[in-house]
């Protein structure tokens, strides 16, 4: 009964040693292995490359965005003729009743409904103002986030060419107050700009 309780012990005993073995070494390993993701998911600080560009001198030397300006003042002048025609038109209008109920041209109804229809043609002609205007407002908007778009899309197709990890872009008063000149990349971007989206492009 001893030996066989001494053989049992022994036995049990190997086996927790194997258990022990198998465990740690198995942490080991995962120890390795979360240590490698870690480190694959961090980035060496000494392979970073920055690089900035000026939004404004982009703006003011991209042709294609010129030719938006001078597009989108040029609808801006047409709906400033169109509204100041037809103001013309309602005050010649006014002067006209006013002319009319001075001298009794018209009885009192009929001035009752001069004066409602050219009150309802001033309402007409604030609407279409205000019409206007939110019309300008909103394709401006609309256009500047498209040029951005295009702007977003050729950066990040530089940078994945160029190795650039992070590229800022700062306007005047804006957060960035220096940037080293080395890193200053805006001729680059007019220049791809320019080449990649040529005059007459359409907006996407």
């Amino acid at each position: 009964m001893k030996i066989a309780n001494i053989v049992t012990n022994v036995v049990l005993g190997a086996a927790v040693v194997v258990l022990f073995f198998f465990h740690f070494s198995d942490g080991d390993k995962s120890e390795g292995k979360s240590e490698k993701a870690i480190s694959a998911t961090m980035a060496d600080p000494s392979d970073i490359s920055i690089a900035y560009f000026n939004m404004d001198s982009v703006m003011s030397e991209w042709d294609l965005y010129d030719e938006y300006q001078q597009e989108l003042g040029q609808k801006q002048s047409e709906l400033e003729a169109d509204f100041a025609g037809r103001t013309e038109t309602f005050y010649q209008s006014v002067q006209d009743a006013q002319y009319k109920i001075q001298r009794q041209l018209v009885t009192r109804a009929e001035s009752e409904q001069l004066q409602q229809q050219l009150a309802a043609e001033e309402q007409n002609l604030m609407a279409l103002q205000n019409q206007y205007s939110t019309e300008l407002q909103e394709e401006g908007l609309v256009k500047n986030r498209k040029m951005l778009d295009m702007i977003e899309r050729y950066v990040s197709e530089l940078s994945q060419a160029t190795g650039y990890s992070y590229v800022y872009s700062y306007q005047f008063g804006g957060n960035l107050i220096y940037g080293a000149k080395p890193y200053d990349i805006t001729s680059q971007v007019v220049k791809g700009l320019n080449e990649k989206y040529q005059s007459g492009t359409e907006l996407e």
